[in-house]
C-alpha cells in the first residue's frame, strides 16, 4: 500500500505543460531544448545516440510518420496537452518609441 497519492493535473498544470510526460520518451526542458538551438548544434543533437534523428523524435512522442497525430483521439491530444502545455510560441512584448 501507497502512503503516496500521485498528484493529479491542475487546470495551471495544462496550460502550462507541466505535468507528467513519463509515458513520451521526451520531457518538456528537451524539447525547450530543442527550441533553443540552431543549426549545426541542432542537427547534432538531434541525430546524436540519445535522440536518433527525427524518427527516433517521432517515436519518442509516439507519432506515426505518416499518419500525424490523430485529431479525433481527444485523450490522447489531452495527455499531450497536460505533458507539454500549448503548442505555441510566447509573443515578446514590442517596444514602442513614440515622438512629439
Amino acid at each position: 500500500m501507497s502512503f503516496f497519492k500521485k498528484k493529479s493535473a491542475t487546470n495551471e498544470d495544462i496550460a502550462n505543460g507541466g505535468g507528467d510526460s513519463s509515458m513520451f520518451g521526451l520531457t518538456r526542458d528537451q524539447i525547450k531544448e530543442f527550441m533553443s538551438l540552431r543549426e549545426k548544434e541542432l542537427i547534432e543533437k538531434l541525430n546524436s545516440s540519445n535522440y536518433n534523428g527525427i524518427d527516433g523524435i517521432l517515436e519518442k512522442l509516439k507519432v506515426d510518420k505518416t499518419k500525424r497525430l490523430d485529431s479525433n483521439n481527444q485523450q490522447d491530444l489531452q495527455q499531450r496537452h497536460i505533458a507539454y502545455g500549448k503548442n505555441h510560441i510566447p509573443r515578446k512584448n514590442n517596444i514602442i518609441f513614440t515622438t512629439y
